[in-house]
């Protein structure tokens, strides 16, 4: 098939991978199951992969509370940087764990980038004179330590480090220049849930909702980073708990979007208390295509895009190029501009020809995008993708692909073991493993919920064949490595 009405690929905008920069994606923005859980405020963690659709979601809050008919929600959107992060993750009290410091400075940081918002709120918004009292002893608060502009996290955080002392407080009655002994409570939860009371007087007309972002771009896997994203998600729990009412029109309501692996690697007390708020970005086929179509112009669909007939394997174009993803919209944009740029943008489709020189350039991309991705949280995950490279698309049994890696990296194996290394590629989608030699190959991006099995045949993520120069074993009852 060919594009019609005379387009070109020229003329097609498959917009931009990055949600950041897309200025189009209110116009494509997909309500997949997931965003519904999110503002309905059912789930207030939301987990995905790189690229999975976490910042999409979190640019479109905004609008998306908007056309629900939710006109006077405040949204705060919060997305800590560098400095912010330094400074957070060195704050401490005396007496406290790191977890529980971290849990009340996230507290006290959050309750005061609200305080900034509610501030300047109009008396028509406020029908209650408590509400409007709320208001301007908040609005007395922020001009005494941040003059009229908002607060935001850094220097929040930053004067954290100086002591709750360091902050004019008399619009909570309890003085300026407040000091305080070794031998006295820390004042910073005081001073939260002063805060916190005159937001929730508010909060019962005006549903705030807080957000964060970009949580993994000062990660670095240290402990320290750890204690901080610990107790983020402590304070962003218990303000939940207490204020969150899932009704975006009132209460307090706080969501998380975070890296997947990154939230797996946490160990903290109480963990499983946190399950019933997680929410899975999950992308399939059907989904994706939708994504893509909403993308394209008027009766143009995926089909049309390409040259017709099947790939090898008697598997669609459109379907070939989401089996080589991990299911995530960034991968299949990305794969996409590949092939449109090899074809040109006077070409009318994309053939198979062009799939298969776009696959050499996209492949290469995802081995080196996996290493990005891990590097910091993975330190041996480099080596055990790499070792990988030149060998074959599938192993008959996990003990033939451990003996495999023990042959290619010798000394990790022998620091840390084999099953920890195989079920770090499995939890990347990496690998998969076909159970008795029936059905599929099954990879965790297709099913977050899925485990390592204790036997069955591994194969390859053909995502990677190309980047890493992947044999194909012959004799595979069907399963051939280009299907």
């Amino acid at each position: 098939m060919t594009l019609p009405k005379n387009l070109t690929l020229g003329q097609i905008d498959f917009g931009s991978a990055d949600a950041e920069s897309d200025r189009r994606l209110s116009e494509y923005f997909v309500k997949a199951p997931y965003v519904e859980d999110a503002l309905s405020l059912k789930r207030t963690l939301i987990l995905g992969r790189k690229g999975s659709g976490k910042s999409a979601l979190f640019s479109q809050l905004e609008r998306l509370f908007r056309a629900s008919g939710l006109a006077t929600t405040i949204v705060v959107q919060l997305t800590p940087d560098q400095y912010s992060w330094t400074a957070l993750r060195q704050y401490r009290e005396q007496g406290l764990m790191p977890e529980q410091a971290h849990t009340n400075a996230w507290k006290f940081a959050i309750a005061t980038a609200i305080a900034g918002s509610l501030a300047d709120l109009s008396d028509v918004l406020l029908p209650t004179q408590e509400a409007k009292e709320a208001r301007d002893r908040l609005r007395a608060f922020i001009h005494q330590n941040y003059g009229k502009t908002h607060p935001t996290l850094y220097p929040t955080a930053t004067r954290l480090l100086n002591g709750i002392k360091s902050f004019n407080l008399e619009a909570f009655g309890f003085g300026v220049g407040i000091e305080r002994t070794d031998k006295e409570l820390p004042l910073t939860p005081m001073v939260i849930d002063a805060l916190l009371v005159l937001i929730a007087q508010i909060a019962r007309i005006i549903g705030i909702i807080v957000a964060f972002d970009k949580l993994d771009d000062s990660w670095d896997g240290s402990n320290e980073s750890k204690h901080l994203l610990i107790g983020l998600l402590k304070a962003t729990k218990d303000l939940n708990d207490r204020y969150s009412r899932q009704n975006p029109s009132s209460g307090i309501s706080l969501l998380v979007f975070l890296r997947a692996d990154i939230y797996e690697g946490l160990q903290f007390d109480d963990k499983d208390k946190h399950r019933a708020t997680e929410v899975q970005i999950a992308w399939d086929a059907g989904l994706l295509k939708k994504m893509i179509e909403q993308r394209l112009q008027d009766e143009v669909t995926t089909g049309d895009l390409f040259e017709e007939g099947e790939m090898r394997g008697s598997i669609l174009p459109f379907n070939y190029l989401v089996k080589r993803t991990f299911l995530r919209p960034r991968e299949v944009i990305q794969f996409l501009q590949a092939c449109a740029n090899i074809a040109g943008r006077d070409a009318t489709e994309i053939s198979k020809e062009h799939i298969r020189q776009a696959e050499e350039r996209y492949s290469a991309w995802k081995v080196e995008d996996l290493k990005q991705e891990y590097r910091r949280l993975h330190p041996d995950f480099e080596s055990a993708l790499e070792a990988l490279r030149q060998g074959l698309h599938r192993y008959d049994s996990l003990e033939e692909f451990e003996k495999f890696l023990r042959g290619r990296i010798p000394q990790i194996i022998e620091r840390i073991g084999s099953r920890p290394i195989i079920e770090l590629l499995f939890n990347a989608s990496v690998i998969g493993v076909r159970l008795g030699n029936a059905g599929s190959p099954r990879f965790r991006c297709e099913d977050s919920g899925l485990v390592l099995p204790a036997s069955g045949a591994v194969y390859v993520h053909q995502s990677l064949y190309r980047g890493l120069s992947i044999r194909e074993k012959r004799g595979t009852d069907g399963d051939e490595a280009d299907s």
